[in-house]
């Protein structure tokens, strides 16, 4: 799923954590995964991926509960998950708030010296040409703290 995304972070730093979530076909086999990274005041989604044979059945949105209910923030350029943000209660933003503004940059600039380093030129392009297209999502968490 991840190798053929470009939009998303090379597959070699795709880690599965306490912060993943996973939805398994009946055989168990991972079909939807998100990747939540906290971002000091927030949690930045930074992944979402459903297997495209699976597309079509609401797994984003099952994905985007299990997310949780604290602070959420998510750039995509993608217009259905654009739409399963929206429909979950994410608004358009300009930024995630200073600190996890400061927070993405040191991420994102870790990434892409990352992607040099793994010869991952394809993906550093296909990117490049598409940072403008990227929009932000905000939904506020409703945790009291958050």
């Amino acid at each position: 799923m991840f190798r053929q995304e470009m939009d998303l972070r090379p597959p070699s730093l795709a880690k599965i954590n306490k912060e993943s979530v996973i939805i398994c076909d009946a055989d168990n086999i991972a079909i939807a995964h998100a990747a939540k990274k906290d971002r000091g005041n927030g949690s930045e989604i930074n992944s979402l991926v459903v297997d495209p044979s699976f597309r079509g059945r609401g797994l984003s949105h099952k994905l985007l509960e299990k997310c949780g209910d604290g602070r959420l923030f998510a750039y995509t350029r993608d217009i259905r998950l654009q739409s399963a943000l929206e429909k979950a209660g994410f608004v358009r933003a300009a930024t995630p708030g200073l600190f996890c503004t400061v927070n993405v940059i040191i991420s994102r600039l870790g990434i892409f010296s990352w992607m040099i380093f793994s010869l991952e030129f394809r993906r550093i392009i296909h990117q490049i040409k598409h940072i403008m297209d990227y929009k932000l999502y905000v939904r506020e968490g409703s945790e009291l703290g958050e």
